[in-house]
C-alpha cells in the first residue's frame, strides 16, 4: 500500500487500508481463498480509509494497494493503482498488473512512449485509488506457481526510477536470497536519486508439496 495525501493522511490510508485487508483475509468465517475473497478484502479497505476521513486535511488521502496470497500453487491478486505485482519465471520478467495511471492510459492510446512516460508533467497522476469513492473497480488475477518462481511487489518508487531490464537482472542474481535482493534493488533506486518514499518484497517461492 502506497499512500497519498501527504505524509499524515498517506501513512493514515496505506495502514487502515492493509488491516482492513488483514481482518478479512484472517475472519474465521472467511470464505476459501479466491478472486471474490480478495476483491471483499479490498473493498473493506475501501471503507476503512473513507471512514478515516474526519477532517478537512485528511479529505485528499488515499492509497494504491496490491493484496497477494499463495495456495495450493497458484497466486492470486487483487490490485488498484500504480504499485507493481512482477513474476520472475524462467528467466524471464512479466509485469503481471498494469498500472491504473495517467501515463499508462496515454501509453495504451498510443500517445505516448515508454521513454516519454518517465519525465510526463503528470507521470505521478494515478486513475484509481483506495478511498476516494464508494464505488471502485478492482483488478484481479490468478498465475500457476512453478519451484524458484520470483514474486516482486513494489512502489512507484522503485518501479519509476529502474527499468525492468535492471529488475530482471537484480532478480536473477539474487532472486536466492530475497533479503539480499531487496536491498539491492534499494541501492540502485537510491543510486538513480530516489525520488519517492519506496517499497519492496520479495518472495522465491518453493512448491507446497515440498513443505
Amino acid at each position: 500500500a502506497d499512500g497519498m495525501g501527504g505524509y499524515k493522511g498517506g501513512k493514515i490510508a496505506s495502514r487502515a487500508a492493509v488491516d482492513a485487508v488483514v481482518r478479512r483475509l484472517r475472519a474465521p468465517d472467511a470464505n476459501p481463498i479466491s478472486e471474490q475473497l480478495l476483491q471483499e478484502a479490498v473493498m473493506d479497505a475501501n471503507q476503512a480509509v473513507l471512514e478515516k476521513k474526519t477532517d478537512d486535511t485528511l479529505s485528499l488521502m488515499g492509497t494504491t494497494l496490491i493484496v497477494a496470497f499463495i495456495s495450493e500453487n497458484r497466486l492470486y491478486w487483487a490490485h488498484v493503482g500504480d504499485s507493481r505485482l512482477y513474476l520472475y519465471h524462467d528467466s524471464a520478467l512479466r509485469q503481471i498488473t498494469g498500472d491504473h495511471s495517467f501515463v499508462m492510459r496515454l501509453l495504451s492510446e498510443g500517445k505516448i512512449t515508454k521513454e516519454e512516460m518517465k519525465n510526463h508533467p503528470r507521470k505521478n497522476e494515478i486513475t484509481r485509488a483506495v478511498g476516494i469513492h464508494h464505488a471502485l473497480q478492482i483488478d484481479t488475477g490468478i498465475i500457476d506457481m512453478a519451484p524458484t518462481d520470483e514474486i516482486l511487489v513494489c512502489s512507484d518508487g522503485l518501479s519509476g526510477m529502474i527499468d525492468d531490464d535492471s529488475i530482471s537482472r537484480i532478480l536473477a542474481e539474487y532472486g536466492n536470497t530475497p533479503q539480499k535482493c531487496v536491498e539491492t534493488l534499494l541501492d540502485r533506486v537510491y543510486d538513480a536519486g530516489a525520488h519517492d518514499n519506496v517499497s519492496a518484497i520479495v518472495i522465491r517461492y518453493e512448491s507446497e508439496d515440498k513443505i
